[in-house]
C-alpha cells in the first residue's frame, strides 16, 4: 500500500507592510478607498497611494526638514556675519557683547539646522529628535521675548521636524518606504529641488 507524503506549506505571516520593491497601488491601497481620493495622497513618482504627512500640501516632511535646513543655515551664516560686521564697525562699550551674542545664537539655531539636515538625509532619529528638541526652546525663548518674526520662522522649522520624528518612530517612514512616501507638490518643486538633489541615493548615506 502506497503512501502519498503531502507536503505542507505554511502561509506566509499576513503583515500591512509591503516592501518597497513589490509595492503596487493594489495592495497598499484598493482603488476607490478614502486614501486614494486625498489631494497629496498619490507619489507622483511612483504613482502609489501614501501615508504619510504632507508639509503645506507641497512635500513630505523628510524633504521639507532638509530644504528648511538648508535654507536656515545659509540664512543664519549670511546674517550672522552682517551683524557681527556691523556691530564690530560699530565699536562701542557693549561691541563685542552683542557680537559674542550674535555669534552664539547664530551657531545654536545653524547648529540645530546642521544636526537636522545630516540626521533626516541619513534616517537617524534621534539626530532628528534632538534638532526638535533645540529648535522647541528656541521657539519658547523667542515667545517669551516676543521676537515675533523668529518666532514665525522658529515655528515653520519646529512644525516639520515634530512630525518627521513622530513617522519615523512609528514606521511610517523608513528608508524602506520612502519610495511610495516621497512627495512633491508640482507648484512646490522648486522650492524643494534642491532637498530631492540632497536625499537622492547616490548622496545619502544610508
Amino acid at each position: 500500500m502506497t503512501t502519498n507524503n503531502i507536503e505542507t506549506v505554511a502561509a506566509p505571516p499576513t503583515s500591512d507592510y509591503v516592501a518597497a520593491h513589490s509595492v503596487t497601488k493594489t495592495n497598499v491601497d484598493p482603488p476607490g478607498s478614502p486614501t486614494s481620493a486625498k489631494s497629496g495622497s498619490i507619489n507622483n513618482y511612483t504613482g502609489i497611494p501614501r501615508k504619510s504627512k504632507l508639509f503645506l500640501k507641497l512635500c513630505d516632511m523628510r524633504t521639507a526638514v532638509v530644504a528648511l535646513n538648508v535654507l536656515n543655515v545659509v540664512f543664519t551664516v549670511l546674517v550672522t556675519c552682517i551683524l557681527a560686521t556691523v556691530f564690530a564697525i560699530q565699536a562701542g562699550p557693549y561691541g563685542v557683547q552683542n557680537i559674542l551674542t550674535v555669534l552664539g545664537a547664530g551657531l545654536i539655531t545653524a547648529g540645530a539646522s546642521a544636526v537636522g539636515l545630516w540626521s533626516a538625509m541619513n534616517w537617524k532619529t534621534n539626530g532628528v529628535m534632538a534638532a526638535t528638541v533645540v529648535f522647541a526652546v528656541v521657539f519658547v525663548w523667542r515667545c517669551i521675548q516676543l521676537e515675533w518674526i523668529d518666532m514665525l520662522v522658529t515655528a515653520l522649522l519646529l512644525y516639520p521636524h515634530v512630525i518627521l520624528t513622530q513617522e519615523m518612530k512609528a514606521g511610517v517612514l523608513t528608508p524602506e518606504t520612502y519610495e511610495v512616501e516621497e512627495y512633491v507638490a508640482e507648484g512646490g518643486r522648486d522650492f524643494v529641488g534642491m532637498a530631492h538633489d540632497y536625499i537622492s541615493p547616490q548622496n545619502s548615506m544610508v
